[in-house]
């Protein structure tokens, strides 16, 4: 998607560059919200891998055959968000000699794969929860 906005219409990434590029204080702090949803993404990973308290209540989970996928999806989602905070602390340092187009294209794909990241990691923790709970 992004890659279709920065090929077709990169006017709205550039518009989106340029803020950062103003430097108002608002605009310094708005990357930290991939770190934000990393934190929120590895928080809801633990609860995925060890939904309930106590030492035998996730044996059934832990046994399910196909809990390497599960563990495996969890671990790229949360690999995801860290990538993303790098996308986002690239904004940051390198604000000044990145093209508005390039600041613009990082900014929206950071905020699209970690948001989408944490939210699905937030819907299987709740359904995990869902699922073991008696």
């Amino acid at each position: 998607m992004i890659a279709a906005i920065y090929f077709y219409s990169p006017e709205i990434l550039i518009f989106v560059g340029n803020h950062f590029k103003i430097n108002n204080d608002i605009w310094k702090f708005i990357p930290t919200i991939p770190l934000l949803l990393c934190g929120f993404s590895i928080k809801y990973t633990w609860k995925i891998l060890m939904p309930l308290e106590g030492n035998n209540s996730n044996r059934m989970l832990h046994e399910w055959p196909n809990y390497w996928k599960l563990k495996y999806r969890v671990i790229v989602s949360a690999a995801l968000c860290v990538i993303c905070v790098f996308g986002s602390f690239t904004i940051w340092f390198f604000n000044s000699s990145l093209s508005s187009l390039t600041v613009g294209a990082i900014f929206i794909a950071t905020i699209i794969v970690s948001l989408t990241a944490a939210a699905s990691e937030f819907l299987a923790a709740v359904r995990v929860r869902e699922l073991l709970e008696p």
